[in-house]
């Protein structure tokens, strides 16, 4: 291991993403399961705009995140794959509308796209971040806290403010960028124990109304489930088993 690499913790233990992009012929779909998360969405479209759309919420930490689904499905319907990443994502819930934007943006593409976004535990406040896309490591991060400590080209740069200084790199890597950056977001939840039964108010993040499932009035309603998923463990892996022929049926 580098010297540099040797002072920071490596996964496993950790938090572990996978997001899946499966293109067909006028439709895309798409997957993404991490340690709290299960969500799964589907796009048909013609003339590059979205004419039917389908989600389903498998696995969520709150109730309130069950309406997530049927709420991006009736407000993209009808919309261009060139304009969904200009909606409000605050509107919806984070992982739903990151993957939306992941799907309109691929959904031209000849073949399926699996990204593995894997962050190893927090020790000291430093931890690595590596995103693999299609088995291939494109990013390997050494994170003291959100700073970036290495590779050289984006050494001193703060991952929590990707959006600022992304575009000073090609479209793809800034992609990547914006993908690492939420699974780094999210893996700081690993941290917290949090039990079943607490109410949507009693959240810490409640105040800020990020995501679908804090505003009003889901907020007020929604509880914590937290039904959660070690992916450091051996033998586990996030969306194991994904069918998409058979999981992605058209709508009627």
């Amino acid at each position: 291991m580098p010297a540099e690499q040797s002072a920071f913790p490596q996964f496993p233990p950790g938090f572990w993403r996978r997001i899946v992009l499966h293109p067909g012929q006028g439709w895309i779909g798409g997957a993404v399961e991490d340690d709290m998360h299960h969500f799964r969405l589907r796009f048909d479209y013609a003339d590059g705009v979205i004419v039917a759309a389908q989600s389903n919420a498998v696995r969520h930490p709150w109730t309130g995140c069950g309406g997530a689904p049927g709420h991006i499905v009736e407000r993209l319907t009808g919309e261009r794959l060139d304009e969904v990443a200009q909606r409000n994502p605050v509107e919806h819930c984070t992982h739903l509308f990151d993957l939306a934007v992941l799907m309109a943006a691929h959904a031209g593409d000849d073949e399926a796209t699996v990204f593995d976004m894997q962050v190893a535990d927090l020790v000291e406040g430093r931890t690595t971040a590596t995103l693999a896309r299609n088995g291939v490591e494109h990013l390997r991060m050494s994170l003291e806290g959100t700073v970036i400590a290495s590779p050289g080209p984006f050494a001193g740069l703060d991952l929590k403010k990707v959006s600022q200084w992304k575009h000073d790199f090609d479209a793809e890597t800034a992609e990547l960028l914006t993908i690492l950056r939420r699974a780094v977001y999210v893996s700081g939840a690993r941290r917290y124990k949090m039990r079943p039964g607490i109410e949507g108010p009693q959240s810490p993040l409640a105040k800020h109304a990020p995501c679908y499932n804090y505003r009003s009035p889901v907020v007020e309603e929604t509880r914590s489930i937290y039904e959660v998923r070690d992916f450091s463990e051996p033998g586990l892996e996030p969306l194991q088993g994904l069918d998409f022929a058979g999981d992605f049926i058209a709508p009627a």
